[in-house]
């Protein structure tokens, strides 16, 4: 049996497949998320996770929770993807990552669906929603550190 595919579709099935290499998104605005399936953070790029990461630096940072998201945990008591540090991705290390740069701050940004509404800084409850910088570090309390360069 002979398949015969025109070249229109062999184009299109390629754009499928672009996956968007690194190299080509260091510099983007990417979305992160942790992913409780793989136990480290989803890079997304164009709505497509392009890698997978224990050491993560962004620039120009946003933090985000999408209250259906936050509401439904609450709800059903089981966690889905609705929080995101929105940024421009500076640097990475792909999990697993052998040495994650830990950066001594006291500025850790975490977020928990059932105690908080917003990502919040850890030593004071208070709500965050952007920053200039962000180091998010794959430990044991998925930190996000905030640099003050």
């Amino acid at each position: 049996m002979k398949i015969i595919i025109r070249e229109t579709q062999m184009l299109r099935l390629l754009e499928e497949m672009d996956t968007h290499p690194i190299e080509d998104v260091i510099g983007k605005r990417v979305m992160v998320y942790y992913n409780l399936h793989k136990k480290t953070f989803s890079i997304t790029y164009e709505s497509r996770v392009v890698l997978h990461a224990d050491y993560v630096k962004l620039s120009n940072v946003e933090f985000r929770v999408r209250k259906g998201g936050k509401e439904k945990v609450r709800q059903e008591k089981r966690k889905n993807v609705h929080a995101f540090v929105i940024g421009t991705l500076e640097d990475y290390c792909e999990y697993p990552c052998d040495k994650i740069l830990v950066e001594p701050n006291d500025n850790v940004v975490t977020y928990n669906p059932y105690k908080n509404d917003t990502f919040v800084y850890k030593q004071t409850g208070q709500p965050v929603y952007n920053a200039n910088k962000v180091a998010m570090l794959n430990l044991n309390d998925k930190l996000f550190i905030i640099s003050g360069d």
